[in-house]
Parts: C-alpha cells; structure tokens; sequence
C-alpha cells in the first residue's frame, strides 16, 4: 500500500471494518553512529514504529498531526521499518478522537520524512554533537520586523550556541552572529528581533510571502513565512488585518476527496484551492483537526486566512477533567503549533469543537489549552467554537480573544437568521468580544436542484437558507466573520455509514443518486451541508453565496514605506 494513503476511502454511506494495519518497507540510509529521525505527518489513530525490530515509539495524540521518533544507532546501513497503524475508537490508544459528525481516516494518511541528525562535533564543546537547527520559527511584530525563535536537533541542549551563526532573509547578504551570541534553554534559543530587508505584506488581495535561511555547524535550512498582524479595534471589536477592518468570509473544510479520502493529491487540492477562490473565499476553517502542511503551504500562497484547531469533537466534561485525556491533548496542542507556527495564513488557534463550555467544571481545561498557546505564540487568537446559545457559554470570557459561535437556524432551530445571529452578536460584542460565525448552514441534496418547491432537503430551501446567514454576516457590523458548514458534502460518523448509501444510476461517474431515503439523519451516509456535492459539483448555492463573498472581501493592500 502507497503511502501516504487512506485504507479506507469508501465513499458516503459504505464503510469497511475498522482495525488494525501494518506497513513495512527497507531503506538505505547510514545510521551507525547517531541514528535518525522519523517524522510523521499523520498517522491515524494510533501509529507504533519499530526499527530493524527494536520499539522506537508510539504516538496517541491523535492522528491529524506530525510528530518525530528519533531511532538510536543501528549496526547496518540496510534497515526495516515496520508500522502499525491502529484505526478504532479507543480512549487508552486514542484519547483525543472522541468522536465527531465526520469519518475519522485510518493509515499513514500523509508524508513520512527521514532526516539526519548531526554528528559528533570535533574538540571540546557544551554538545557532543553539532549543534543543527530543527527548526525556525518567524513572528511578525510589525510589517518590518519579526522575532525568530531557534529550535536545535538535540531538545535536551542546555548552554551557549557555541558556533557561528548565519541568517539571510530572501537570499540577501548573510548577516553573521559569532559564537556564543544566543544560549539555549530545551534546545531553544532566542534570535531576538530582527529586521526584515525590502519587507513586502502578506494580505488576502496580496499575499507576499518572505523566506530565512539559517546555517549553523554545517547544516541549513529555510523557512518560510509572512508579515502580516492581526488584531483588534478597541472601538468597533472587529478584527483587523495589518491595520485595516476585514470581513473573513468562506468556509469550513474537512479533509476528504473522493478516492483518496484523507490523503489528497496534489492536484485535488489545487483544485479546492481553485473552487474556494471562485468562491470569494478569505476565510477557512480548518474542520476538524490540524491540517495538512501542503494544504496550509497553499492558503498561504492565495491569501486565505486560516483556523486551525486541534482534534477534539464531542469532548466531554469528564475528558475535561481527566488527566490522561489532558496530558494527550496538551501533546496534541503543542504539536499542532510546531507544525504551523510560521503558515502566515493561521490566524486561528482552537480546540474543543462544540465542547462542554457551558459548564464550569470543564473551564479549567479550556484555559490550560489558551495559556499553552499564549506561552508560545502571542501574534494571533485563540478561540473555540461554541454551540451554546447565550448566555450558556460559561468559559469564553477569560479564555478567547474572538468568540466563535455554531448555529443552525432555519435548520435545527426554527428561528430567523437575521434576529439569531443580530441578537448573537450583540451578547458577545457587549461582553467585550469579536464574534465569528463558525458554523452555520442548511442541506441540500445534489440531485434535488430542479424542485419546484422549497421543501427541507431541496437545493432551494438550501440556498434561501444560506442566503439570510450571508446577508446578515455581510451587513451586520458586529459579525466579524463567518464560515458556512460546509465546502463541499462529506461522509459521516461511523454509524451513519452501514450501507445507507442512496441507489446510484448504473455506469454514471461522478456518480448520481436515482433514490436517496431522506427519513435518516444523514441521507445517503453524507452530510449535504456542502455548496457542492461530495464530488465537487455545483449546487445553485455556490454561485448564490459566491457572489456575496465576492463584494464582501474586498480591502485595499497596505505597502509599507
């Protein structure tokens, strides 16, 4: 089997049994005298790595986010590695899936990268190996300049940087640091601020983009990242990119395409990129777990602003208070902000999807997830996305820079969007807070676009419905924000796909329901919530709620001078 790959991409409404997998292949690679390191970007649920027999590790902390094994010395150049994959619900293997309203893929859904780890060093120094960056991480704290973070290989190095450093932003000159310039604490070092030459701004109509290149003991890398500052006006509670109001208009997006379900193509992705942009699309929540880094490589590029959030639906107020569940999430959390700190696109970090916010015991929890993302990353918002209507929410005011909010009306509840979501953001805004929609929608089935009339499932409710939640998220000044659920339909929950598949005409592709039963809470084991269907074509609502985007997302491009 390929990987990265999916082992399950049966589509909406057929499913196969959950279980267990193994993957194995030989490599060539010299790891006599320091080994290597492995770094997963997603392995779901439970992943447990052996090499040429020996245990090297596990990972629990759930499967949409990267995380490395480092495999000690080997005796061969000639190595195994042998991988076992677990994808069933199980709270000691995977405490963070609790569940949600979408299939959870199975495999090595995404990349698996080997990389060196440095030699040992000549002479006499405070590290026995060379001193290699990991990683670089890259702050704005203006439109010039940026604060950069040095993350060494060895995580365990206390002491100076005792070698010569070198850093060049966008292939300029390199400006050089002499040895025992920084210190390191963990293997991290402060860069302090640096300057930025000929600094361009990354915005939603231009979305320039910066690199830093870092060579240190005979090793380099690059990263990548913008300028760009998000915050907020005092006055109004709107949120603001680089000085000036924005609209964040769009969708959510879960990870998932026909044929390859949660490990994409290349191309499946530009596409999305492409059908987003057609959209009107500035805005993206990441649904429901950290993303994918091409995926986020790509928002960068065309200027989507992005929501990241950790896995974590249906988390309950007993998760909330148990510790094995926290010590997992709080692994999980810090691994999602390794993976995505420098994606100038984020920004957005949350957690706890529709979670118990409406009870006190469960606030602890959310604060201990806001604090971890403040004690590393101060330049954007943390917020979670509530289903309690006010004044429910118990937990946000201490806890959330911008309130997030999932309603249904007109769906699940019979009220008018306009007064919901006027009165909605009217709470919020009093309480000192922004609000976002983050979730908000109606069905429509594909096949049900020609109806006459405007009854629950037909394309036409689904675009009246969509139409008031855009209307009022446009014009109302104290929505900042909204994201519709959702992009594009997509397979449910595990008990949602046992052969409710609809009756599909014979030799049609893409395929074309002939009956779908509409009595089940997700027809045909699909969430129809989508602007398009599974396969990505268009319902009339797409161009509808296109349209408003469109007019909704313009803004002017700030230079700097």
């Amino acid at each position: 089997m390929p990987v990265p790959s999916t082992v399950d991409t049966s589509p909406p409404g057929y499913m196969k049994s959950r279980g267990v997998f193994f993957f194995q292949r030989r490599f060539h690679f010299d790891l006599k005298s320091v080994g290597a390191r492995l770094q997963f970007q997603g392995c779901s649920f439970y992943c447990r790595v052996w090499v040429n027999g020996q245990e090297v590790g596990d990972h629990r902390a759930g499967g949409y986010v990267a995380f490395t094994l480092d495999i000690p010395p080997q005796a061969s150049v000639d190595n195994e590695i042998f991988v076992l994959v677990d994808d069933r619900f199980n709270k000691t293997t995977a405490p963070t899936h609790t569940g949600g309203d979408f299939f959870h893929y199975g495999g090595i859904m995404r990349s698996v990268e080997l990389h060196a780890l440095p030699p040992p060093r000549e002479g006499t120094s405070g590290s026995s190996l060379s001193l290699w960056p990991w990683r670089l991480y890259v702050t704005p704290d203006s439109l010039k300049s940026v604060n950069v973070t040095l993350h060494v290989t060895d995580r365990t190095y206390e002491g100076p940087i005792d070698t010569q450093l070198r850093v060049s932003f966008d292939e300029e000159p390199f400006v050089e640091y002499p040895p025992n310039s920084f210190s390191a604490v963990d293997g991290v070092a402060s860069l302090g601020n640096m300057k930025v030459p000929n600094p361009r701004v990354w915005s939603t109509l231009d979305p320039q983009l910066h690199t830093v290149t870092i060579e240190m003991d005979g090793a380099a890398m690059v990263e990548r990242f913008g300028l760009r500052i998000f915050d907020i006006d005092e006055d109004s509670l709107r949120i603001q990119l680089n000085g000036e109001v924005i609209k964040f208009v769009g969708w959510n997006h879960h990870t998932q395409w026909p044929d390859t379900g949660g490990s994409p193509t290349e191309q499946q992705m530009d596409d999305d990129i492409l059908l987003l942009r057609h959209g009107g699309t500035n805005f993206v929540r990441g649904a429901h777990y950290p993303q994918d880094p091409r995926w986020l490589d790509r928002l960068d590029e065309n200027g989507m602003v992005m929501w990241c959030e950790t896995l974590g639906p249906d988390v309950s107020v007993a998760n909330t208070i148990d510790p094995y569940f926290l010590k997992y999430q709080t692994q999980q959390m810090n691994e999602m902000l390794d993976n995505a700190m420098n994606h100038a696109s984020i920004a957005i970090w949350a957690y706890f999807n529709e979670g118990p916010s409406g009870n006190n015991a469960s606030c602890p929890a959310y604060q201990m997830n806001a604090n971890i993302i403040r004690s590393r990353d101060t330049s954007r918002f943390v917020s979670y996305a509530s289903d309690k209507h006010p004044p429910s929410d118990v937990c946000f005011k201490d806890v959330v820079d911008v309130m997030a909010v999932n309603d249904y009306p007109g769906w699940y509840n019979p009220a008018a969007p306009k007064e919901r979501w006027s009165s909605t953001a009217k709470y919020y805004n009093e309480a000192g807070k922004p609000m976002i929609i983050s979730e908000t929608g109606a069905g429509g089935i594909y096949e049900w676009s020609s109806n006459s009339t405007a009854s629950k499932w037909t394309c036409k409710y689904q675009t009246q419905v969509l139409v008031e939640d855009v209307d009022i998220a446009i014009s109302d000044a104290r929505v900042s924000g909204i994201a519709l659920w959702h992009f594009f339909d997509f397979k449910t929950r595990d008990g949602d796909e046992n052969n409710t598949h609809c009756q599909y005409l014979l030799n049609v592709y893409p395929p074309v329901c002939e009956y779908i039963n509409v009595t089940s809470n997700r027809p045909g084991g699909a969430n129809h919530k989508g602007v398009l269907d599974f396969w990505r074509r268009k319902k009339p609502s797409f161009d509808e709620v296109a349209r408003r985007y469109k007019a909704a997302s313009k803004s002017v491009p700030i230079s700097v001078v």
